[in-house]
């Protein structure tokens, strides 16, 4: 028996031919809507004295997916389970957030926003259990990327005033940074399809696509994603080749990384002593985009509710008279409006409190362990089991999941409500844990004599 409910896991997961269609259906219409969203080209500055307006299309879209994947959970009932047992370090997170709306500042909106992020992990979780083959994910999320390339691309020669501003391209998004994150993602998903070997016009399609993708990328100018994207290729490879080295040779590789960046270090330090220079002057003039003042700030409102914190998303973009002080500092007006410390760590920690910020920290360290893991142990795609995870997903998942902790060094979209790496970090956390929990060895069964 015990055997035969490990295998639920996996054989689960072979839908009939309604379950995977719908499946993909709905698989397809979340990541594009998570991508593209809804377009209002109205990008004037919102005004700090009001709190983010809520869609009730927006609403009626999560919903709407929501209720079409009700089928799904019936006919894969059990293995959703599983993988929700399995995954119940996020779940706890969740939970501990949804707790947090009692204290909230604003419960209304952290209210309002956790629902929606509990409707994002049922799908999720769903899906993960139906999708007919594990390619498809990594198919959707670049043609759902690309779709916002071209459309970018179109506004920008339609209405290049409305398209390009002063930072950047924005395309249809608010903001430049919103488009060089799309594009970023686009590219991390476009270079393990490549590791398919697809035929030689589909990998045409495929790098004409990355292309444009790194071009929009290139014009949004938006540093932090570009960095991403040239940094983890050789970062992803320098974790595959330690992950298939003999363990002294992975130890020697590391140990010598360390060596050279201590003798970069040390070798500046001897420089600044024969120089007379201040090792530190380089540094005293960096602010990020004004980012520094900005964390600062934040430290000051964290040590107010240092352990609970404010609640899920209660601290930005809420309602003015919970936090009119908030209002009147530097970073709100009509110029701007702010709505995020431009540091996931700060926002995690200004929202769930050091009790949330370490379950969070946890979710993130077992996810890239598990990333490595796979890296470890899977092989190449195999055509007869399209379900089982393969090593360009296991690729796929580990670049994204670098790429997050990094993005969140300076910007913010760590486990955020409703954004588009919020939805993707799901999926790869169910995806590793689904790939963790089918790899297990199947429980020995006794009989009684």
């Amino acid at each position: 028996m015990a055997a035969g409910t490990d295998a639920l896991v996996d054989n689960g997961i072979h839908s009939t031919d309604w379950v995977s269609r719908l499946s993909s259906v709905i698989l397809f219409s979340m990541l594009l809507y998570s991508v593209v969203g809804i377009p209002d080209f109205n990008r004037t500055a919102a005004v700090a004295a009001s709190t983010d307006h809520v869609s009730p299309v927006n609403r009626f879209i999560w919903l709407g997916l929501l209720s079409l994947s009700l089928p799904l959970i019936r006919a894969r009932w059990q293995a959703v389970l599983q993988l929700v047992r399995s995954s119940w370090l996020l779940i706890g997170l969740f939970l501990y957030f949804t707790c947090s709306t009692t204290w909230a500042l604003d419960p209304t909106a952290s209210s309002r926003r956790i629902m929606f992020a509990w409707i994002e992990i049922i799908l999720a979780v769903t899906l993960t259990c139906t999708i007919p083959d594990r390619k498809t994910l990594l198919r959707f999320i670049f043609i759902s990327c690309l779709v916002a390339g071209v459309a970018d691309l179109v506004v920008w020669i339609i209405m290049p005033g409305y398209a390009m501003t002063s930072e950047g391209l924005a395309g249809i998004q608010d903001q430049k940074n919103q488009t060089g994150l799309i594009m970023m993602y686009g590219l991390l998903a476009g270079g393990p399809l490549l590791l398919y070997r697809p035929p030689k016009r589909e990998r045409y399609r495929i790098l004409a696509g990355m292309a444009l993708l790194f071009f929009l990328l290139l014009a949004s100018r938006s540093k932090t994603c570009l960095s991403i994207i040239i940094l983890m290729p050789p970062l992803v490879w320098l974790f595959y080749r330690l992950t298939h080295s003999r363990l002294s040779l992975s130890v020697a590789v590391i140990i010598s990384l360390l060596a050279i960046l201590t003798c970069i270090v040390f070798g500046y330090f001897l420089w600044c002593e024969d120089t007379n220079a201040a090792p530190f002057a380089p540094f005293q003039k960096m602010t990020f985009t004004s980012r520094t003042d900005l964390w600062s700030f934040m430290l000051e409102e964290i040590q107010k509710r240092p352990w609970l914190g404010a609640g899920f998303y209660s601290f930005w973009s809420i309602d003015p008279s919970v936090q009119p002080s908030l209002k009147t500092s530097m970073w709100f007006g009509s110029e701007a409006h702010i709505n995020e410390a431009h540091d996931g760590y700060l926002d995690l920690m200004a929202s769930g409190g050091a009790v949330g910020f370490a379950i969070g920290i946890a979710v993130l360290v077992r996810t890239l362990t598990l990333a490595i893991e796979a890296l470890a142990r899977t092989g190449p795609p195999d055509a007869a089991a399209p379900t089982r995870l393969s090593n360009p997903q296991a690729c796929f998942h580990l670049a994204f999941l670098l790429a997050l902790c990094i993005h969140n060094f300076t910007e913010s979209n760590l486990f955020s409500n409703n954004g588009l790496l919020a939805v993707a970090l799901y999926f790869s956390i169910f995806d590793l844990e689904y790939w963790k929990r089918s790899s297990r060895p199947p429980a020995p069964s006794y009989r009684r004599m």
